[in-house]
This record gives structure tokens, sequence and C-alpha cells, in this order.
């Protein structure tokens, strides 16, 4: 009988997942961004083709906006692209899919990890996982790094049953390998993670040598094809890193000249290179320890994180600290603590080397060990209480009562942002506004010589290419040369660029996609206007 609840409420709390990941998928987030229809455009390319938009044959890396995304998203998507057409719901499928396996995964890890926990352990990892508003919020969007954390979960998982059967190395190390096929992350933080666990289950890989040597040149091999890739993708990585010495060491230099002009013999020692490196690598590591960014307001991008949220719960942070400092306690003696220590500490590793830190996507890779800190910390709460004097049943099942109700009121307060007030306050983010302008522009092209569209929301052209859409095989002819220039792109009368209102409105039978600051309000050309969930002017259709 107990086991039958038991399997009841994990079957409830993986109905809730499901629920919280696909429930208007298509429609919240309000619209696709840019990097979501590259992806699904690319899957129905590939689909109809087998070449990307750029004609490339079954690629490794999809060059995209030349920022070179790794490829395993995209295959992935032909699947509910050919079962459900080219829309919004088909995008980001295989993340909500995977993002809900991903809390079954964990769950098994949990238990791996912790094999003489309770079940109510299990339960609450089981919960906080599925609920996480940081998990939410990745697994209804089309980001590689959602799917890449998945098999990177799953990665760890098999791993740590490698220990007692040794054919296991083999999927883990295959898993892990999609994983860095997944998202550029995990190409930095696997081979540091890998180290930890090597040197913590040494006595077991020891006694499946053979096994896990196997395992590990299959890794290499596997990696093989898309190591000439990963160089191409080095455009995307010398665009983020904080390693940039045009950007990073300017005021350096002129310290150091500074120092030399007063004969400081140690300037140049002070103001290195190196220094300068490490400061700002420490300081994009300690971002992401940020108060406000975990709790609060989350980082920049309104694409990350529902409005006045962070990317954990408020509710989290008293038992975030509880957990970490009875993990530490307990560190030797128990090995899962220190795998999960490891894995907290190296996660945003990968993201500490770029700009723009905080960063919720490049340190997906926390989930879920923020989510067992939570449950330790709980945990040692309850039993705390539990141990206090003066604690009556009476008192014990109120303060309990009052954490829960806690807990329940920031969920709803999460879930009223997300679905609420989000959408309207962040439509922006999501470069709303295209799917209704490429349905306006397609009822009327026809009569026009020419259409030009703003490119002030970037890269306007892939939005054209999903939603008419256009026949790849026609595309891959037409896109242009080898060269890509960000700002300006063409193909058969479509004009990509910034409107120079003075320039192009005198242009004769020409139809003008702008925005509301491109295109006066009072021009008497002006056949539609298209309005973000807020309001405010999104895009001016004229003619001229």
């Amino acid at each position: 009988m107990k086991n039958q609840i038991n399997t009841i409420l994990l079957l409830l709390i993986f109905i809730l997942a499901f629920f919280l990941r696909f429930w208007h998928l298509g429609s919240n987030p309000p619209s696709l961004d840019w990097d979501e229809a590259s992806l699904g455009y690319n899957a129905y390319s590939i689909l109809k083709s087998g070449a990307d938009e750029y004609g490339n044959f079954l690629p490794l890396s999809i060059r995209s906006f030349n920022d070179y995304k790794p490829p395993l998203y995209t295959y992935l998507t032909i699947v509910p692209v050919s079962i459900f057409g080219l829309n919004e719901f088909s995008v980001r499928f295989v993340s909500a899919f995977l993002g809900t396996l991903s809390i079954v995964v964990s769950y098994f890890l949990v238990k791996e990890l912790f094999p003489k926990k309770s079940f109510i352990f299990y339960l609450l990892s089981f919960i906080f996982i599925a609920v996480s508003p940081w998990h939410i919020q990745f697994s209804r969007v089309a980001f590689e790094a959602n799917i890449a954390q998945f098999f990177f979960i799953l990665g760890v998982l098999l791993f740590l049953k490698g220990g007692k059967l040794g054919h296991f190395y083999f999927l883990s190390f295959i898993s892990l390998t999609l994983s860095i096929y997944s998202y550029h992350s995990p190409r930095l933080v696997i081979p540091i993670l890998l180290l930890g666990l090597i040197f913590i289950y040494r006595k077991e890989i020891k006694e499946n040598l053979w096994w896990f040597s196997a395992s590990f040149i299959l890794f290499f091999i596997l990696m093989f094809p898309i190591l000439n890739q990963m160089r191409a993708g080095t455009a995307r990585f010398s665009s983020v890193t904080v390693v940039n010495p045009d950007e990073r060491l300017g005021g350096s230099i002129e310290a150091i000249e500074l120092d030399q002009e007063r004969g400081d013999l140690f300037g140049k020692l002070m103001h290195n290179r190196r220094v300068v490196y490490t400061r700002e690598i420490l300081a994009g590591y300690l971002d992401h320890f940020n108060f406000d960014f975990l709790f609060l307001n989350g980082d920049p991008p309104g694409r990350h994180h529902a409005v006045g949220m962070g990317m954990l719960y408020l509710w989290d942070l008293p038992f975030i600290i509880l957990g970490v400092l009875g993990i530490i306690r307990e560190i030797r003696a128990i090995r899962g603590n220190r795998v999960l220590i490891w894995w907290f500490l190296v996660a945003p590793v990968a993201s500490a080397l770029t700009t723009g830190t905080p960063h919720a996507v490049r340190a997906l890779l926390y989930i879920p060990t923020y989510q067992i800190l939570i449950v330790f910390g709980v945990i040692r709460f309850i039993k705390g209480v539990i141990r206090f004097p003066f604690v009556t049943s009476g008192l014990l099942r109120m303060t309990l009562s009052v954490v829960f109700l806690l807990f329940i009121f920031n969920f709803y307060y999460y879930l009223h942002m997300y679905y609420v007030h989000t959408p309207n306050e962040y439509s922006q983010w999501w470069q709303y506004g295209y799917k209704e302008a490429v349905k306006e522009v397609t009822k009327i092209e026809k009569d026009y010589d020419k259409v030009i569209v703003t490119y002030v929301y970037d890269q306007p052209y892939i939005f054209f290419l999903f939603y008419i859409p256009i026949d790849p095989s026609w595309y891959q002819q037409n896109w242009g040369d080898g060269e890509i220039k960000r700002a300006e792109r063409t193909f058969g009368k479509y004009v990509f660029h910034n409107i120079d209102w003075m320039k192009d409105s005198q242009q004769k039978n020409t139809l003008l996609v702008g925005t509301g600051e491109e295109i006066p309000g009072n021009f008497p050309g002006i056949i539609k206007e298209i309005y973000f969930l807020d309001g405010s002017v999104a895009f001016r259709i004229a003619k001229t």
C-alpha cells in the first residue's frame, strides 16, 4: 500500500511537471525569438532538402547568424516539424519534452548519489526540480542549453552506475558527447567535472578499468567529427569572451606606461594581462552568486526569466544556506556530497569566461544542484525544529504549515507573473510582431517591386523564411554569396536593413516595414500598425 501511494505521488508530480512545460507552449512565450526561428527553419530546411539554409549538406554545426550553433537541437527538431508542421509548438517541443524527462533523470540521480536517504528526500527533490522557475523557463523555449542539460544530467547518472556495472561508462560518455553536440558550455564544464568524478570514484574506475578506458576512447572518437566545427565556433566564443585583448588591456597598458614613467618596478607585474584576465574571470564567476540574479530579478535579458522573478524562489534562500552548511559538515563521510559540491562549483565556469555575467543560459548546468541543496536544507530545518526542546506537536504543525504556505504563495506568484504579466511586459524581448508583420506583408507583397524590412530588432530575414515559409531549396540558391553582413540581407524582392526614412520613403512602389521611430505616425501611406502586447508600436507597414 505504501509503495502504491509513493508511486501515485511521483506520478502526480510528473503530471504537474509535464503540464508546466507544455501548457500553452506555442503561445507563451508570446513569440519565437530569432534563435528559435533559426533552429526551426534549419530543421525544416534539412527535412526538405538535406541541407541547412546555406546549402551545407547535413552540417555538424549550424551556421545560422555566423554564430555556428551546435547541431543536435536542429536535428532533433526535424521530428516534431515533420509531425506538427513548422510552427512555434514544434520548435519548442524538443526542449519541453527533454526538460520533462530531465526531472525524471534527476530523481534517479539523487537516488544514486544518496542511496541511504528516505523516500521523502527523493520526493522533495522531484518536486523542487519540477517547479523550478529556472528549469521551467528554459524548458519552454527552444534553447540548446536545455537539451544539453538533459544529456549532462543523464551522463552523470550513467557514470555513477558505471562504478557498479562497467558497461554504463559507454552510455555515460555517449550522453556527455551528446551534451557537447548540443551547446557550447558543456565543452568546458564536462572535462572539469569529469576530473572530479574520476578522483572521487577512482576505486570503482580501477575495478572497471577496461570498461572505463574503452569508454574514454569512444568519447574521443565521437568528438572527432565535431572538432573542426568547434574551431569554426570559436568565432562565437571570441565575440563574447572576456579574454579579449582589444577590449580588456587598454587600461592595463596605460597603467603600465604610467608606472614606468614614475619608475615603479612592480607596475608591469601588477597590471600584467594575466592579472587583468584573472580578475575579469573571477568577477564573472562570482556574479553567478549574485542575490539579485538568483532571487529577485534574474539577468538582464527578459527572455531568461519571468517579470519580478530571479532564477530561484526567494523561499529557497534560507534552505540553500542550511543545505550548504549541512553538506559541508559531512563532505568527507558521504561521496554524494563531494559530487554535489564539485558540480555546484564548476557549473558556472564556462559562463565566467564570457561577457554579460551572470548569464542564466550559460550557467544552466547548475540544475539540479540548487534544488538538491534546498532539499538538504528543508530536511535539516525540520529536524532542527523537532529537536528544539520547547516545540510541541501543535507548534511543529503550525511551523511546517507556515513554511508550506510561503512556498505555495511563492509558487503561485511565479505562475501569475509568468503567464499574466511577463508576456505583456517582455514581448519586445521575444521579437513579438514579426509573425503578424509577415502575415500582413504576404497578403500584399505581390503588388510591390520591393519590400524593405528594418533590422532594428535583429535578424528579421529568418522570420520571413520561417513564417512564409520560403522553400529551402530555392533559398539555398538565392541567399547570396559567402559574405554575411549582420545588419543587411537580401533575397528575392526582400531587402533587410535599417530604414533611412529620407531615402527609402522616396523609392517607388516599395513596401516599408519599420519601427514606430523609423516611420512617422502621420505618414499617409501607412497600411497597418502592429503593436507589442504592452500597447506600444512594434511595426508600421507603409507604402511609398
